[in-house]
């Protein structure tokens, strides 16, 4: 299936019990008319104060973000303009409003408005702008051609198979279950990793700065010896992919950077605490 057709199939899925949102949304979207912008609902956004807000709709590639304020919002007016300045003050773009406490005449008048201004700021970017083309970015190819993963690009991939392909290599399988990690080839104590941070009998954790990962056994009584293992093994380095699902249910490993364990940190916390050394990597292609 054409991967942008699946995507906005779960987008409008993941927002159709909001009825009014979605039909601000769908018709943005069709009047817009411009598959090279990337969609994304229900936005987080950090805010002061250890707070945060979920953006109706976000355009990542335009920093613009659309808010879709139902009647009920007249209650919250206050609150609010409190939201909107706090997330000015963080991304540097003020929200823009749709108000459908009006009638449809009304809206689809703010909403031709909104489809003017994404379109005048695709016109502003102009060379800069870079379509959406995750299709074509989530190959194996697309990742050996380029020759250097940065964590900045956001570089991910669909499979397993896929992250170790990039690296000329493949997954060993030990019975029903597969290994976490291959060797690279020609780089001694060189791994590609991919953790699961779902995963059923381990944790894996990526601290908020993306500075640390803590592994560990979930089953208690063997956290001490995989803890041992690693403080007595060879220094290995860990090109580092973490698995995640997005919150439309995608499933892909997330280049995250390069890691070593930081043996310190490890004995203090009681539990593998991998550092990251880089947030780059040179492909050998």
């Amino acid at each position: 299936m054409d991967f942008k057709l699946e995507y906005m199939e779960r987008l409008f899925a993941k927002i159709s019990k909001k009825k009014t949102e979605s039909y601000v949304i769908s018709r943005i979207w069709h009047q817009l008319d411009d598959d090279r912008v990337k969609f994304v609902v229900q936005q987080y956004v950090k805010r002061v104060q250890d707070k945060y807000a979920l953006a109706d709709l976000y355009l990542p590639q335009l920093n613009i973000f659309i808010e879709i304020n139902e009647p009920f919002h007249k209650n919250n007016v206050e609150v609010d303009r409190i939201r909107n300045e706090e997330i000015l003050s963080v991304v540097h773009s003020k929200p823009i409003v749709v108000d459908c406490d009006c009638d449809l005449t009304e809206i689809h008048r703010q909403v031709t408005e909104v489809v003017a201004l994404i379109r005048q700021r695709i016109a502003e970017l102009g060379d800069s702008f870079r379509p959406w083309d995750e299709a074509s970015t989530l190959t194996v190819e697309h990742h050996r051609d380029k020759g250097c993963l940065k964590v900045e690009d956001n570089e991910c991939l669909r499979t397993t198979e896929d992250v170790a392909a990039v690296f000329g290599t493949k997954a060993k399988h030990r019975g029903f279950l597969r290994a976490s990690g291959a060797a690279v080839p020609g780089k001694k104590n060189e791994i590609v990793w991919w953790p699961n941070t779902d995963h059923r009998l381990w944790h894996n954790e990526l601290s908020e700065d993306g500075l640390f990962i803590y592994e560990y056994p979930k089953a208690e009584e063997k956290r001490a010896e995989h803890l041992r293992h690693w403080l007595s093994a060879p220094e290995e380095t860990r090109i580092t992919f973490l698995r995640y699902k997005d919150d439309l249910g995608f499933c892909f490993y997330r280049f995250v950077g390069v890691f070593r364990l930081d043996r310190d940190k490890s004995i203090k916390e009681s539990k593998c605490v991998w550092e990251r050394i880089s947030d780059t990597y040179q492909l050998n292609v």
